[in-house]
């Protein structure tokens, strides 16, 4: 039998391990960078996702391309940046950009991992885009008066 406190211990690590701090970004900054060509934002959801709605500046490199020896150079060719120029990436949830920045990482590129969700990104201000590249601006937050 484990001792309680030992596996209390574990437990606590394992939270802690979950929930990287460097897994942390702000997304005030990340839109400016990108907006002034400083960052590239990659969008790794699949294209039907792409076609409902995609930000603005993002650049769509789906994470079965990213994941499928067979595409992958299809998509590291989409994700040429200046080397000076940071490199994000985002989904729907955190998940697939944590997976896609993982990849890509043992490939040698060093990308972000935005773990907020796209909803959170366009809270935070991030510009919607449709299929046909018009812009969409975020809804206004409504407050009391």
């Amino acid at each position: 039998m484990i001792n309680p406190t030992y596996s209390f211990a574990l437990s606590l690590l394992a939270v802690f391990a979950l929930v990287s701090p460097a897994l942390a970004v702000d997304l005030k900054e990340v839109q400016k960078q990108v907006e002034e060509g400083k960052a590239v934002l990659i969008d790794v959801r699949e294209e039907d996702e792409w076609k409902r709605e995609h930000l603005a500046h993002a650049i769509l490199v789906p994470g079965s391309e990213i994941n499928s020896r067979e595409n992958r150079d299809k998509a590291l060719e989409k994700i040429k940046a200046d080397p000076d120029q940071k490199i994000y990436c985002h989904c729907k949830s955190g998940g697939r950009a944590k997976l896609a920045a993982r990849v890509l990482g043992k490939l040698g590129i060093e990308v972000i991992p935005i773990t907020e969700s796209y909803r959170e990104m366009v809270d935070a201000g991030f510009v919607q885009a449709t299929e046909d590249g018009m812009q969409v601006k975020p809804r206004e937050k409504l407050t009391p008066q």
